[in-house]
């Protein structure tokens, strides 16, 4: 078996429905993966991505959750005669089987604030968790905060439990010119939803505004849910999806990023944005404290007044917070992921 790369079957298909998130996670994971020369990464899952809304994306969503998760995919994995199936969600199998499988778990806002998920959502993992787990051969957790939330969940699974941390791809670090814009802006990057606490970011920068603050708020992110929508404020733009060599440009040229989240399992914009050289404020919840480390200003997320104060002291620190941003950056990458993966895909052959 050594003498060979090994054969993983790397599951694709969050990406048919996005490309944010997990499936940006996923993504740079298998691209990291694929220069390795002890993996063979077989990429499994890929196809068309519908119009958001449409009939055909509902019934996208729904037929990889019932059927390729749990059946599919492994059946494709074996047929393609993988080593391992890596499936990057708590969505998979629901019995022991071959090839050995491997679940990443990015949080566990299921118990921690099922309130945040959509109906769909809470209700299939509410009913199939831990059976995935309980059939998984080993459970990737991005973060320690979510291997403990794991470990407390399913006391059972604790020794197959692997802590992964998610890398930032070299593209962030690269400097670029910031986009010309006549004011300056805080920026907030990601899906309309609950658990990214938007309102209450709006709320903060009017605080601000209120008492003389010329930043404007710019958001990116699209394909919103669970009744989230940001108001009409004439100093809030919004940029919806933009393509990653704007956002690159978007974060190097931000007064400071604002990461309110209720909860995160990881908190990939935190690195990024850290990478492209921005000053970054964020939630002490979950596992941004962990990821950020001493490199943001840390706030308590259910008040806009400490949002609003960490904006301000983000701004006012941003030279010592961009350098330390950047230094906690390097100290993440897709290939210290990827390497650590092919470790526990070998130990499961």
């Amino acid at each position: 078996m050594a003498s060979r790369p090994l054969r993983i079957a790397f599951d694709l298909s969050a990406a048919r429905l996005g490309q944010a998130g997990v499936a940006r996670t996923a993504l740079q994971l298998a691209d990291a993966l694929d220069d390795r020369t002890d993996v063979e990464l077989l990429r499994i899952g890929v196809g068309s991505t519908p119009a958001a809304g449409s009939a055909a994306r509902l019934a996208l969503a729904l037929q990889l959750d019932l059927t390729w998760a749990t059946r599919g995919a492994r059946a494709e994995a074996r047929g393609r005669g993988a080593d391992v199936l890596h499936l990057p969600l708590p969505r998979g199998p629901l019995t022991p089987g071959r090839p050995a499988t491997v679940i990443t778990v990015h949080d566990l806002a299921i118990v921690r604030h099922p309130e945040t998920l959509s109906r769909w959502n809470r209700a299939y993992t509410q009913r199939t968790l831990r059976r995935v787990l309980d059939a998984a051969d080993a459970i990737v957790a991005v973060s320690q905060d979510t291997a403990a939330d794991l470990a407390t969940y399913a006391p059972a699974v604790a020794d197959r439990i692997h802590v992964i941390p998610n890398g930032v791809a070299p593209f962030w670090f690269v400097d670029v010119e910031p986009p010309v814009r006549t004011v300056p802006y805080v920026l907030a990057v990601g899906t309309p939803e609950p658990r990214k606490n938007l309102p209450r970011l709006v709320q903060a920068m009017r605080l601000r505004r209120e008492r003389g603050a010329i930043e404007e708020l710019v958001h990116v992110g699209a394909d919103g849910w669970g009744g989230v929508s940001l108001p009409d404020e004439s100093w809030l733009r919004r940029l919806g999806r933009v393509p990653d060599i704007e956002l690159r440009a978007l974060y190097r040229g931000a007064a400071a990023v604002a990461i309110p989240s209720l909860h995160e399992g990881s908190g990939l914009p935190a690195l990024e944005a850290f990478a492209a050289g921005a000053p970054v404020v964020a939630a002490s919840t979950g596992a941004l404290p962990e990821t950020c480390g001493d490199a943001a200003v840390m706030v308590d997320p259910l008040y806009a007044e400490s949002i609003a104060a960490g904006i301000d002291e983000a701004i006012k620190r941003r030279a010592a917070l961009i350098a330390a941003g950047r230094r906690r950056a390097e100290q993440a990458t897709w290939a210290m992921a990827a390497e650590r993966c092919a470790v526990l895909y070998r130990s499961l052959t």
